[in-house]
Parts: C-alpha cells; structure tokens; sequence
C-alpha cells in the first residue's frame, strides 16, 4: 500500500527542508590578543609589538563589518606577531646575558702568570 502525500506541487515547492531551516550555530568572535600585543610591545619587542597591535585592532573591525574570515585571519596574524615580538626579545636577552657572563669569565682569568 502506498501513502501519498496531499501537498500539491505549488505547497511542496514554498516548504523548505528541516535540515536548510535548522538554524546554524552563532559564530564565535576569535580573541583579538588585544592586550597580549599591548603587553609584548612594552616588555618586549617594540618593532614587532606595533605590528601586533595594528592587527589586534583589526579583528574587531572585520567582524563587526561581517568580514569573520578576515576577522580570523587578522587574529591568528596578531598572535602569530605577539609571539614573535616576545621570541625576539627572549633571544635578545639570552644572548645579552651570554656576553655578559663571557665578558665577566673573561675579565676574571689571570693574562699573565706572574
């Protein structure tokens, strides 16, 4: 036995499927390592810091405009340069510290054995 359906064709036409009326999951607006930036430019690297900033500032924009995937992108790049401003300062710093105990070793040896 066979069940037919009694929608016509014009009423089967104006109804959407359940699955493309389910309603999508809000997206979540990425962090902005806003204040990460801020903090890596004064402790850290200040050239590399600024860059941060410029693209910490971004995120915002771009995802209140709707832009979310240049929203991501900003983010990620903001991250991606606080991390590197505080490389740069941490490698700065080490081998600042190295020359510093070399120099020190250095002036404590005897030059001559008298």
């Amino acid at each position: 036995m066979e069940i037919i359906d009694p929608q016509t064709a014009s009423e089967a036409a104006t109804n959407v499927s359940p699955a493309a009326s389910a309603p999508q999951p809000e997206a979540v607006k990425p962090d902005n390592f806003l204040a990460w930036a801020i903090v890596s430019t004064i402790l850290c690297c200040l050239p590399f810091g600024i860059v941060a900033i410029v693209y910490a500032s971004q995120v915002d924009s771009y995802w209140f405009a709707g832009d979310h995937e240049a929203a991501r992108r900003s983010a990620k790049n903001a991250r991606t340069w606080t991390w590197v401003s505080v490389g740069v300062a941490a490698f700065c710093w080490l081998v600042y510290l190295l020359f510093v105990f070399v120099f020190a070793a250095a002036v404590s040896l005897p030059l001559f054995d008298l």
